[in-house]
C-alpha cells in the first residue's frame, strides 16, 4: 500500500514519460501549420512546479470507508512548469527550469525525464532531505472527473535557494520568462530582475494563487493567460 505522506519506494516503477509525450504531441499537432523560422536566440526560462503524478482510474468514485480496486495505475511526470518547458524544448526552444525537488526516488525520476528532453536543469535546486512534490489523482470513469490530492515538496523553495550569481546566469540570454505562479516568492524575485532587464513574462494563471497579483504588476499588457477563469478574481 502506498502511504500518502511517505515517499514512493525506490523500487516503484516510475514510468514518467508517457504523459508528456501525449500532452506535448497534441501541442505539436496543433502547431502543424506553416511556422516562422525560429530566431537564433530562443531561450525560455521557466519557474514553477514539477511533480510526480500517480493516477488511479476507478469505475466510480468511492464512498467513505469503501475499499475498491483501480482499473489502471500510471505514474508519470506532471506540474505546469515541467509540462510547459517540455513542450518548449520539443518545439525547438532552449528551455531552462528553476524549481526544487528532493534527492529521492520521485526527484531522481523527474530530473532524469527533464534531462531526457534536453531541458537545462542546472538551476534546479535539489534538497538532500525532505520529499519531492507528488499528486495522487483519482480518475472517475463514471463521471469523467478527476480528484487531485497534492503533497507539496519539502522543504519548500525560498528566494535564498537561488543565489544572485545563479539568478544572473539563469536569465542570461533569455527571451521569455514563464511562471505558473507556483513557488511565488522565488518567482517574484526572478520576475523583478527579468522586468529590470526588459524580459517579457508569460503567466500560466490556472487559478487565483498567492503571488498572482504581484506577478501581474510586473508584466505588460501583452502577457498571455491560459486556463484562467476571470470569475475567480472576484
Amino acid at each position: 500500500m502506498l502511504n500518502l505522506y511517505s515517499p514512493l519506494p525506490s523500487t516503484y516503477p516510475l514510468s514518467f514519460r508517457n504523459c508528456r509525450v501525449k500532452m506535448s504531441s497534441l501541442v505539436v499537432q496543433a502547431c502543424a501549420g506553416p511556422l516562422s523560422p525560429l530566431p537564433e536566440s530562443r531561450t525560455v526560462l521557466g519557474v514553477g512546479g514539477v511533480v510526480v503524478d500517480i493516477l488511479a482510474t476507478v469505475d466510480s468514485y468511492p464512498n467513505p470507508d469503501d475499499k475498491i480496486r483501480s482499473t489502471s495505475l500510471k505514474v508519470q511526470g506532471g506540474g505546469n512548469a515541467g509540462n510547459a518547458l517540455t513542450c518548449a524544448a520539443r518545439l525547438g526552444l532552449n528551455a531552462r527550469l528553476i524549481s526544487k525537488i528532493a534527492d529521492d526516488a520521485q526527484g531522481r525520476g523527474i530530473l532524469e525525464e527533464l534531462q531526457g528532453d534536453s531541458i537545462d536543469t542546472s538551476f534546479l535546486v535539489v534538497s538532500k532531505d525532505g520529499n519531492s512534490p507528488f499528486t495522487y489523482i483519482i480518475v472517475d470513469n463514471e463521471t469523467k472527473t478527476q480528484t487531485c490530492i497534492h503533497t507539496p515538496g519539502f522543504p519548500p523553495m525560498i528566494p535564498d535557494d537561488l543565489s544572485k550569481s545563479n539568478l544572473s546566469a539563469a536569465l542570461d540570454g533569455v527571451r521569455l520568462l514563464y511562471s505558473d505562479v507556483r513557488l511565488h516568492e522565488t518567482a517574484i524575485v526572478i520576475a523583478q530582475e527579468a522586468n529590470r532587464m526588459g524580459i517579457p513574462m508569460l503567466i500560466d494563471a490556472e487559478k487565483k494563487r498567492e503571488g498572482l497579483d504581484d506577478l501581474l504588476n510586473l508584466t505588460s499588457g501583452s502577457s498571455l493567460f491560459k486556463h484562467f477563469d476571470p470569475r475567480r478574481i472576484t
